[in-house]
């Protein structure tokens, strides 16, 4: 429930919804040492939370660095138990609302009902729509822009939302958060990627150019997953021109794109998106399969995840539920034979 600008504060800062955002963090993580040790005694954490807002004594405790591999070597900088909850309460609350209000329907991370599922079935039923209107004859380009997160400077998402927020309040501690992270230690430049915050003001930071793709562009089939994007149209030459537009407007916000991951292609090929090809048939249907390279990294994973439950590390429960999730992320594609053959090799590895 979002609250009138008088009482941000107060409903962000609220008891009842602080102790809502710590169940919600801790849903997933309650395995970690700073969950455990702020949920164990939550009631009176929250409660000592909520008095430092009202009190203006909160502050932003310090962060954690650390490196994922999945789907790419990423450098991850980890807010405190007790920031994460106030960063729940602020964006379930209030900034989420203010901030989605102008997106595109095809702005597809990071919000309620949208994610990974919501984007591959956009561009499969653009796919489908473009196919009905003028047949495989057409182009899509897709684009990234290079190290998004860190390459965004401070100004630009804090003007960003302070376009969208009107509260002072929430403008102040916005600004800290914004500011309380650098890449590689360059001075006003780079968000964090571990901050719920920061991930739904990079969502805002490209509206702009959503709505100039979409209205002044004229790009009928397009979406976007964060800092990836794919438009598709009749006119190769256009797309072409679209590319320069859309370099300029990344220009204004010191953005570049990613040169080698940027790639104009005919329709006619497979479209690689979010670990699927979508392939557009002769007759308008898309076939979604899995990448192989995803295939082969998923067949090393459950290997040493079962070499691991063999040497009593890990339980036999917790290799199952990653197997289980792998099958349930192939359902979403055209993958029956995949999925046979997968639940055939899961079967061998407990034989060896």
């Amino acid at each position: 429930m979002t609250e009138s600008k008088s009482n941000v504060k107060d409903c962000v800062g609220s008891f009842e919804n602080l102790y809502e955002a710590m169940k919600k963090c801790k849903s997933g993580a309650s395995h970690k040492d700073s969950a455990c040790r702020f949920t164990a005694d939550g009631l009176a954490n929250c409660l000592k939370l909520s008095e430092q807002i009202e009190n203006d004594t909160y502050n932003l405790g310090k962060q954690h660095t650390f490196y994922i591999t999945e789907p790419k070597l990423r450098k991850i900088t980890s807010y405190t138990f007790k920031d994460r909850v106030v960063q729940r309460s602020l964006c379930d609350n209030y900034l989420t609302e203010r901030l989605s209000r102008s997106f595109v329907y095809d702005n597809a991370a990071c919000q309620i009902g949208k994610g990974t599922d919501f984007f591959r079935r956009r561009l499969k039923a653009h796919m489908q729509r473009f196919f009905r209107k003028h047949g495989s004859f057409g182009y899509v380009y897709k684009f990234d822009i290079a190290n998004y997160f860190g390459s965004t400077r401070h100004d630009i998402a804090y003007q960003t939302v302070a376009e969208r927020v009107d509260d002072e309040w929430a403008l102040s501690l916005i600004s800290k958060m914004i500011q309380s992270y650098n890449y590689e230690d360059i001075l006003g430049v780079g968000l964090s990627l571990g901050s719920q915050v920061t991930q739904i003001i990079q969502l805002a930071v490209l509206d702009d150019l959503d709505h100039f793709i979409k209205e002044k562009l004229h790009i009928k089939y397009y979406v976007r997953y964060m800092d990836d994007f794919i438009l598709i149209h009749e006119d190769k030459e256009y797309l072409k021109e679209c590319r320069k537009q859309i370099e300029g407007k990344l220009s204004e916000l010191g953005l570049r794109l990613n040169a080698k991951k940027s790639q104009l292609a005919p329709l006619s090929q497979p479209v690689k998106a979010l670990g699927f090809s979508f392939r557009l048939t002769d007759t308008g249907k898309v076939i979604m399969r899995v990448l192989p390279e995803k295939i082969s990294k998923q067949r090393r994973k459950l290997r040493k995840l079962v070499r691991l439950s063999r040497e009593g590390k890990i339980p036999r429960s917790e290799v199952d539920d990653s197997f289980r999730s792998w099958i349930s992320h192939l359902e979403h594609g055209n993958c029956y034979n995949l999925i046979k053959s997968m639940r055939e090799y899961y079967i061998g590895l407990w034989e060896d």
